[in-house]
């Protein structure tokens, strides 16, 4: 509440004269509620900036489906998207992530299955050492979140090996030990990103702040 008068009233609701209140209490509450005020615009604002894009990414993939002419997509929109003025002036970026986390008690069985298939190859082949070490970096992830384009990475060697006429005992190791990998792989949805970019009058684009952060 917005202290007025000779009489203020504390979070109790009791009744306190203003000269009985420090001038620092005073200048604290002068402050506090000028930072309210204009927060409570910007989120006025950032929510219109939110509803407008959520609006536009909607609209956008629907005319996008409706112009590829696919059918079974319709409803609302899973990816993220760039929406462009006509003349690349202006570029608003919005982001879907998903975050991929590994269940860790499948972690020695998958392990175990890679090192069979490692096994069976020269330890010094450039090509395994490779993949030994993406295998390793998913594995060991930081914080338990993979990288999904290293994951990506993973499934192609695994669909390569799968559509070869040739396949053998190895590589039917590797699809196993990467089906195993997929059912612990598991999905949070991550939240929508919005990044608005402008060119400025130098004819680059800068990025508009939308959080405080940005400033």
């Amino acid at each position: 509440m917005k202290q007025s008068g000779k009489i203020w009233k504390d979070h109790a609701g009791k009744e306190i004269p203003r000269y009985a209140i420090s001038p620092v209490l005073r200048l604290e509450d002068k402050h506090a509620h000028k930072i309210v005020e204009a927060a409570l615009k910007a989120e006025k604002f950032l929510k219109e900036v939110t509803d407008l894009t959520r609006a536009a990414h909607e609209e956008v993939y629907a005319a996008k489906i409706l112009d590829a002419k696919i059918k079974g997509r319709e409803g609302k929109p899973t990816d993220g998207m760039t929406i462009s003025s006509f003349d690349n002036t202006i570029q608003v970026k919005v982001t879907k992530p998903d975050n991929l986390t590994f269940d860790s008690t499948y972690t020695n069985l998958v392990k175990e299955k890679f090192d069979e298939y490692f096994a069976t190859f020269d330890q010094a082949s450039p090509e395994m050492s490779f993949i030994r070490e993406l295998v390793k970096d998913l594995l060991f992830s930081p914080g338990g979140k993979i990288d999904q384009g290293k994951v990506l990475r993973l499934r192609k060697y695994r669909d390569r090996f799968k559509n070869s006429k040739t396949r053998n005992q190895k590589a039917i190791l590797f699809i196993e030990a990467v089906d195993i990998f997929d059912k612990a792989v598991r999905t949070k949805p991550g939240n929508t990103g919005v990044y608005v970019d402008i060119e400025d009058e130098n004819g680059k684009l800068r990025r508009v702040a939308l959080k405080y952060t940005d400033i």
